[in-house]
């Protein structure tokens, strides 16, 4: 075989001569006996000649692709883990150490149990990373829209002169609000989906806050079409809806179908110790009439007495509800905040509990107009 060998590579200039010599017809008869004698010899898996060599040459890869693909996938997932985490002012030496040692052992690996056993550890370590890092982001985001929520409140104040005191605007998204329920659900998430629920809640605050700053220069009557109210429905796919806004700053409601604005409304929204909840809800249910029942003792300053409504609309499971308020006489601007109603009811001289309070009419044709499930945005 070492004439087959020393005489089949003729790509270069010298050994052309040799090849067209051994073509010769003795040439052929010797080679055609040594291609005999080679299948004669052969035994079927366990040949050492040239033919069985090149034959072998062509074997599967001792790591199947698959597996390496595999490999590749965790390597990019647990890399996009550590960006976030970066992103998001995480510590991620020990998980950047951890990345590289199993990248090279997965470079080490020389045979499928080998590659199997550095995957396992790798799948391993971007399940550690997983829930840090989305702890992480849901901090960060929290962090963010409280420092933003202060440093606007410190800017944009109302000055009470019912009680000579100054509140800061915004305060619905501040600790006494939503910012206070962001923290209590970072402290309660425990799962994947936990962390993925709270930083999609944080985002959709963040969004409704920046438009509630923006709407805040916004010039237009609070009975006109606002630019904030159809950038907000087209950002929550709510544009071809039936859709009720809420906006805090004008304490005001605007009412839309499919875009269009066909009713407004001015309103009474939380007061600064128990704001109204900004978000994207929905009608949960409707109730005509019913009856509100105070659920602290008669001794605590939230306590009020059991109140017949005419008409509620509910829209978190938490007690919150757009409905009729017949016992006030004023609506709009300030209304949220101590003020002297004139009633002269009490219980009509600072905002409500946290719901959004209407006039009996208005109350009436928003309970005609909506349905359950009807988006709500507040912000």
């Amino acid at each position: 075989m070492f004439i087959f060998n020393k005489i089949f590579p003729i790509n270069t200039p010298q050994t052309r001569y040799t090849a067209r010599s051994f073509f010769s017809p003795l040439g052929l008869v010797f080679l055609l006996s040594l291609l005999v004698l080679s299948a004669c010899n052969t035994s079927a898996g366990n040949s050492t000649n040239g033919i069985a060599e090149t034959s072998t040459a062509f074997a599967a890869p001792a790591i199947p692709i698959a597996l390496q693909s595999q490999g590749i996938t965790q390597l990019q997932t647990f890399q996009q883990w550590i960006t976030l985490m970066q992103q998001y002012q995480g510590n991620t030496s020990n998980y950047q150490q951890q990345y590289d040692t199993d990248q090279q052992a997965l470079q080490a690996a020389r045979t499928s149990t080998a590659y199997q056993t550095a995957l396992q550890m790798l799948r391993t370590h971007v399940e550690q990373i997983t829930l840090p890092a989305m702890k992480t982001e849901s901090v960060s985001l929290q962090q963010q829209l409280a420092q933003q929520v202060n440093a606007w409140g410190k800017k944009h104040t109302y000055y009470d002169s019912y009680n000579n005191t100054t509140y800061p605007l915004g305060y619905e998204y501040g600790p006494n609000g939503i910012g206070g329920w962001i923290k209590d659900e970072i402290t309660s998430a425990q799962t994947i989906a936990d962390y993925q629920q709270t930083i999609e809640d944080i985002n959709m605050y963040l969004a409704n806050f920046q438009a509630m700053t923006v709407n805040s220069s916004d010039t237009t009557p609070f009975n006109q079409l606002h630019t904030s109210d159809v950038q907000l429905m087209q950002h929550y796919g709510k544009i071809n809806n039936k859709v009720v806004v809420v906006s805090l700053q004008e304490q005001a409601v605007r009412i839309y179908d499919h875009g269009k604005l066909v009713n407004a409304f001015l309103a009474t929204t939380g007061r600064p110790d128990r704001p109204s909840i900004p978000g994207v809800w929905w009608v949960e249910g409707k109730l005509s009439p019913t009856v509100f029942k105070s659920g602290v003792p008669q001794s605590s300053p939230d306590w009020y007495p059991d109140t017949p409504i005419n008409y509620a609309m509910q829209y978190h499971s938490q007690g919150y509800f757009i409905h009729d308020s017949w016992w006030r006489a004023d609506y709009g601007p300030g209304t949220n905040f101590p003020h002297a109603d004139a009633t002269g009811d009490p219980f009509s001289a600072q905002g409500s509990h946290g719901c959004i309070n209407l006039s009996k009419a208005n109350a009436q044709w928003l309970y005609g107009f909506v349905k359950l499930y009807t988006p709500i945005i507040i912000y």
